[in-house]
């Protein structure tokens, strides 16, 4: 039995902002490709300080989900690139973003390729965040299933993070990310939680970066329908990220997020299972 459009579909390629029921457990980080190496300093705490302006990131996915009873034959790989533009303006208490995807490339290598949900490049969506939530104000945008939608949602959450203004090298904390969204054209509803630590601060293209770990713990589940028979997907597993921003303004200046779970596809009566391991990467366009 090969992958179905909609098995396939749970690719997660645009790395779900998901939670678990359970606390999150230590997760090792994976190598970053030139990534900073954090070293000793004479700082022990900073003040990160926002700055209000214009930022753009090229961003690449990379997936690979396979069946748990057979991976040679039932074999999926997926990779992804865009190019994204965030403004970013203060009010108050209130930080107000533009976002705009003006490149996005998907390509899937396996035993089927469904077509994908498009939509017109450049696309936008805004909305503004608090000490608390991120709210996108565009109206009905997770309806509609777009694939460049939910990835640009999720990248905000990612390169949005509500870090507490003062941090020293004993900082730890946690939070939680809820996301609508879709896989393929099956609605999504995940959600993940954060536990955060301060490793210190190392050297990123010749200027000072705050080194911060995150580890997460992963829940989601969708319901849809195919060729008329109900399709129940759960998505279980872990992850972990490293920071690396700016503590003059805040920005994230290279993010690197990689996801390991466990994927239950049910459609007549009948469960199939995967393994799915992802990776995300962020650089700041400078």
């Amino acid at each position: 039995m090969r992958l179905t459009h909609a098995q396939q579909s749970a690719l997660t390629l645009l790395l779900l902002g998901c939670a678990s029921p359970h606390p999150p457990q230590p997760v090792t980080p994976q190598p970053v490709a030139n990534a900073p190496v954090p070293v000793t300093t004479t700082a022990s705490s900073w003040t990160l300080g926002f700055v209000a302006g214009t930022i753009a990131y090229h961003i690449t996915r990379s997936g690979i989900v396979e069946s748990r009873l057979d991976s040679a034959q039932r074999r999926e790989t997926s990779a992804n690139s865009s190019h994204e533009t965030i403004t970013l303006e203060q009010t108050g208490d209130t930080i107000r973003f533009a976002a705009t995807v003006d490149t996005f490339s998907t390509t899937t290598q396996g035993p089927t390729t469904p077509p994908q949900q498009t939509a017109a490049l450049p696309f936008q969506l805004s909305g503004f965040f608090t000490a608390d939530t991120i709210q996108i104000s565009n109206p009905g945008i997770t309806d509609q299933c777009l694939s460049v939608a939910t990835s640009l949602i999720t990248d905000i959450h990612n390169l949005l993070p509500r870090f507490p203004r003062s941090l020293s090298t004993t900082s730890r904390w946690s939070d939680s990310t809820n996301i609508v969204g879709c896989q393929g054209t099956i609605p999504i509803r995940s959600r993940v939680s954060h536990s955060y630590s301060v490793v210190g601060e190392a050297s990123y293209e010749n200027s000072p970066v705050l080194v911060i770990q995150r580890a997460d713990s992963i829940h989601a589940e969708g319901e849809g329908a195919q060729q008329q028979h109900r399709l129940l997907l759960t998505v279980i597993g872990t992850g972990n990220a490293t920071y690396y921003v700016d503590a003059r303004t805040s920005y994230v200046v290279h993010l690197a997020v990689n996801q390991d779970t466990d994927l239950t596809v049910t459609t007549s009566g009948k469960a199939n299972h995967f393994r799915q391991n992802a990776r995300q990467e962020f650089s700041l366009v400078r």
